[in-house]
């Protein structure tokens, strides 16, 4: 699988929502130009995932540039979104619809997004945090029971991430608390943060190690086997 891949609609919206609330810039290829245009989403009519029958949804995109793509785009079939959410290269295509002389939406409107790819999204690649490769969720959130039913939430770092499963960094100040965690125990609710969405999964204890080399020298390492494949939730 040469890049990770999501069709999930929540995810898709909340990136979408995440451009446009964030005006993060984005570049639109068109279909048989070599030059990129720069852009912003400014608005989006979301999918109603329910509807069968429903308005498909749109995308509201300001006038290109350079200007001369506004005419490109207006006889192209489909373009190519390309932008970036924390370290990771995301895309889409989207065939164009119409002009969009609706104030202040003014420029083009496409349609909404079926799927997302981030680039480069290997199923069994891993990789260190800080690394050019670095794992799409950057950090993790586990909630263990202390007594009763009370639970502690820790906050921890991801060290790589792969289609079926997550490596936790754990520091020497929770080696104690690592200690009551076994191999084969069942965590439920692991919350994941990608720059854009937060997931929640759950998961099984398939190995505790120790790192040896590299800057997380003398950290442990937790290794959790997914329920859920990544792919869906991205």
């Amino acid at each position: 699988m040469p890049d990770f891949i999501t069709k999930n609609g929540e995810r898709i919206k909340q990136a979408i929502d995440f451009l446009a609330v964030k005006q993060r810039p984005i570049s639109v290829k068109i279909e048989g130009e070599q030059t990129l245009f720069d852009s912003m989403i400014v608005k989006a009519i979301h999918r109603d995932p329910v509807s069968k029958a429903g308005t498909p949804g749109r995308v509201f995109i300001q006038w290109l540039s350079p200007p001369k793509g506004n005419n490109l785009i207006q006889s192209a079939r489909t373009v190519q979104v390309r932008f970036s959410l924390g370290k990771y290269n995301v895309s889409f295509t989207a065939y164009y619809v119409t002009k969009s002389l609706e104030s202040p939406y003014l420029g083009h409107i496409i349609t909404y997004p079926e799927t997302l790819i981030i680039a480069d999204r290997r199923r069994h690649e891993r990789h260190e945090g800080d690394s050019k490769a670095a794992p799409l969720f950057a950090k993790a959130k586990v909630s263990i029971g202390v007594s009763g039913s009370q639970e502690k939430a820790y906050d921890l770092r991801i060290f790589d991430v792969s289609e079926n499963g997550v490596g936790i960094l754990v520091g020497e100040e929770l080696f104690d608390w690592l200690k009551g965690i076994g191999v084969g125990d069942r965590l439920e609710g692991v919350e994941l943060s990608a720059p854009w969405t937060i997931v929640r999964v759950d998961g099984t204890v398939r190995h505790k190690s120790k790192m040896r080399r590299g800057k997380y020298s003398g950290y442990r390492l937790l290794g959790i086997e997914l329920e859920q494949k990544l792919e869906h939730y991205a």
